[in-house]
């Protein structure tokens, strides 16, 4: 089952159990490496061990060798892979049956390309588990704080094919009420919006993002 709450960029053990302390339903262990919050196979691993079935994992890719996938996904047992670079089509192909997540950077709120993409994926009978969609910020892929326009999004309209939509770019403790409220995602990611320092999480803001979300849910039922 999908998560309706995720942590993304978790380095640690220690932010890990905090986050299923907290309440929250997944993280993301991030393995880009230019990024701040990108970790190794070892320490992956590590929180991997920790946590083992109290919290979904999901892994983050970003152009990354299917082949790496793979092996991670061998490994560590992913729950779902994330894929947040330019990946097209036929590459997700190549990663087909594993669960897939396809991230984009919407440099719009016209659903228009988002749209030919998931007609490709159709073409290539590839299967999502769900899209996600993060701002767009020139050179960069995701954990940037950058807020996509929600105002101008509704997840219950028919332009994402019924899959389901995970909204992510800029989601803080602050704010995630208002976003699950104004759009109706299926779940809610942040990553620096909960963060004391890169890859660094602050409980408080954690579990408020947590039970926030976890009302505004309750609420749009």
């Amino acid at each position: 089952m999908l998560f309706q709450t995720k942590v993304c960029g978790i380095t640690s053990p220690e932010d890990a159990l905090m986050c299923i302390k907290s309440g929250v339903d997944a993280i993301g262990l991030n393995f880009y490496g230019p990024s701040p919050r990108s970790i190794t196979r070892e320490v992956a691993l590590q929180i991997a061990d920790a946590v083992g079935d109290q919290i979904q994992l999901v892994g983050l890719f970003v152009n990354e060798d299917p082949q790496v996938i793979q092996q991670l996904h061998e490994a560590i047992g992913f729950d779902y892979i994330q894929l947040h670079g330019d990946e097209d089509p036929f590459y997700l192909k190549k990663l087909s049956p594993l669960p897939l997540i396809k991230a984009f950077r919407c440099k719009s709120s016209n659903p228009a390309e988002l749209v030919d993409y998931l007609a490709a994926c159709a073409t290539f009978d590839v299967t999502l588990q769900a899209i996600l969609l993060d701002a767009y910020k020139r050179d960069s892929y995701g954990g940037t704080g950058h807020q996509l326009n929600w105002e101008t999004l509704d997840f219950k309209d028919g332009y994402y094919g019924g899959y389901r939509v995970i909204l992510a770019g800029g989601i803080t403790s602050d704010n995630v009420a208002a976003a699950i409220e104004s759009t109706h995602p299926h779940a809610v990611d942040c990553a620096s919006g909960v963060e004391a320092a890169p890859g660094a999480k602050d409980q408080q803001l954690v579990q408020q993002f947590a039970e926030r979300a976890r009302q505004a849910f309750a609420n749009s039922l």
